[in-house]
């Protein structure tokens, strides 16, 4: 395992983070603390399974693990929770839930327009203050509005977001997954090139969610498959189900052949290869997967392989 340091927080964070969205066996929890993954993803809206991350946590070294949760999820009597209070009260609940102290890294799950970038940097800055979060940021915020709370922060000596949570992969995000304008984020795709520059110039964290976009890069689906898509989830097929992303599919499959290696392995190797402070935020029901997607750190590629497998290149250069 690898690991990389975040701002804010005083210890390692390895390069693979555990999503716990639909947890049901603590098994996996073992097997990703095993093979060397010592961080967590959870959130506010994920209910049981938080809690269930919090009755594993129970009696273990925290000064070793790094636990992710993130807030002010919309529900559906109250669209908009991007507010100081609902920050406050999913933190409580949070806190309570994995049986903690304080939450080493606590991100808002969605953000508002309709709420100050300022008042929420306040409310932040209070919780970490109280001690309980350590380092924070974003989920789903755009890199405009993670600069317009840190010039905020800046301006009134406050300690800024230090890491943010968009998807990111090989694959690209085409459609909104959860649909109905939920919001999500996408550092994918050519008209993103300004927001990836600008991760890579400030070294904020990256926390990449569905880093395998959902499955369809697992290597559990075929390219060759004509009933692929049906094999990827709802949310995968309303986001990434396209022709170009089955080709990626494709040439990831003859790469990693080549090379040895799983269509996972590349596939996130592909995203820790593109120079930002990156996390792969991964899911799986299989303890063996784990272990297996960790052989990523290993796999080395090149520029120009980078570049063929996003498509940038229509022949591979030998």
């Amino acid at each position: 395992m690898k690991y990389g340091t975040i701002s804010g927080l005083d210890k390692p964070v390895s390069r693979l983070v555990l999503g716990c969205a639909d947890l049901k066996d603590t098994a996996l929890l073992d097997a990703a603390l095993d093979a060397g993954v010592n961080a967590f993803d959870t959130a506010h809206v994920y209910g049981g399974s938080e809690a269930l991350l919090g009755r594993w946590l129970k009696g273990r070294d925290l000064s070793r693990l790094v636990i992710e949760t993130k807030g002010c999820h919309p529900g559906p009597l109250r669209p908009d929770r991007v507010t100081p209070a609902c920050l406050v009260k999913d933190v409580e609940e949070s806190l309570r839930r994995l049986g903690v102290d304080c939450i080493d890294l606590f991100l808002l799950h969605r953000d508002s327009r309709r709420s100050e970038a300022g008042e929420l940097v306040e409310t932040l800055n209070h919780l970490r203050k109280q001690g309980k979060i350590r380092a924070f940021g974003g989920s789903n915020w755009t890199a405009e509005r993670i600069r317009e709370a840190n010039g905020y922060a800046a301006a009134h000596g406050l300690t800024p977001f230090t890491v943010s949570s968009p998807h990111f992969g090989l694959a690209c995000q085409v459609r909104d997954p959860w649909g109905g304008g939920a919001g999500c984020v996408t550092l994918t795709g050519e008209g993103q090139e300004r927001e990836r520059a600008w991760y890579r110039e400030s070294g904020t964290a990256v926390l990449a969610f569905s880093s395998l976009a959902r499955g369809l890069l697992s290597g559990k689906i075929s390219a060759a498959d004509p009933g692929r898509a049906d094999k990827v989830d709802a949310a995968g097929r309303r986001g990434y189900d396209c022709p170009e992303n089955w080709e990626r599919l494709r040439r990831a499959e003859a790469l990693a052949e080549e090379k040895g290696c799983t269509v996972a392995q590349l596939s996130l190797a592909w995203l820790f290869h593109q120079g930002m402070n990156a996390y792969a935020v991964f899911s799986t029901g299989s303890p063996a997967r784990i272990a297996a997607n960790c052989g990523a750190l290993e796999v080395v590629l090149t520029p120009a392989e980078c570049r063929w497998l996003n498509l940038e290149e229509h022949d591979r250069a030998v």
